[in-house]
């Protein structure tokens, strides 16, 4: 089993917003975000149920990004929208309610399970990320940190929430 470092804390990095977004519009940027900067797409999970107050949609994302042989980065993203009705602005179709949207980044080393043949290669492994290679890994993990916080910047900036510093 590959050896994970958490990046971010699940539910450390949280948009909560309640006014019009177009998912759609969402989906396309997130798409061409991956794109641009080389990762994989996968929406893991797509759930939308019609309620009596509105449509509530459940929506999981998977980015992930092969650096080397040995280390990938992995950014999870789940949206979570209650009370979602249509509205017109601007002569769009948006859904306005409520959405909540998690971001979750981790640094995976071994992601191919190359070292997992025996014991001794497992502690092998061990030696060689905590102890010989620890801050090559922490660079690396830093990295991970900046493009989770561009994804959670891109988001920000679609649902015109981008803060000033």
């Amino acid at each position: 089993m590959s050896v994970k470092w958490p990046v971010t804390e699940w539910s450390s990095l949280v948009i909560r917003q309640e006014a019009p977004i177009d998912l759609k519009e969402l989906h396309k940027s997130l798409f061409h975000w991956a794109k641009e900067n080389n990762y994989l797409f996968n929406e893991r999970n797509f759930t939308e149920k019609i309620k009596s107050h509105g449509k509530e949609f459940e929506i999981a994302w998977e980015f992930q990004r092969k650096i080397t042989e040995f280390i990938r980065f992995n950014i999870n993203m789940a949206i979570w929208a209650h009370s979602m009705n249509p509205v017109e602005k601007n002569g769009k179709e948006l859904l306005q309610g409520r959405v909540e949207i998690v971001f979750d980044s981790t640094l995976e080393m071994d992601w191919q399970n190359r070292w997992e043949y025996s014991p001794f290669h497992r502690f092998l492994r061990k030696i060689y990320i905590y102890y010989m290679k620890k801050q090559y890994f922490l660079d690396y993990a830093g990295k991970c940190w900046q493009e989770t916080y561009s994804l959670h910047a891109l988001v920000k900036a679609h649902l015109n929430q981008l803060s000033l510093f």
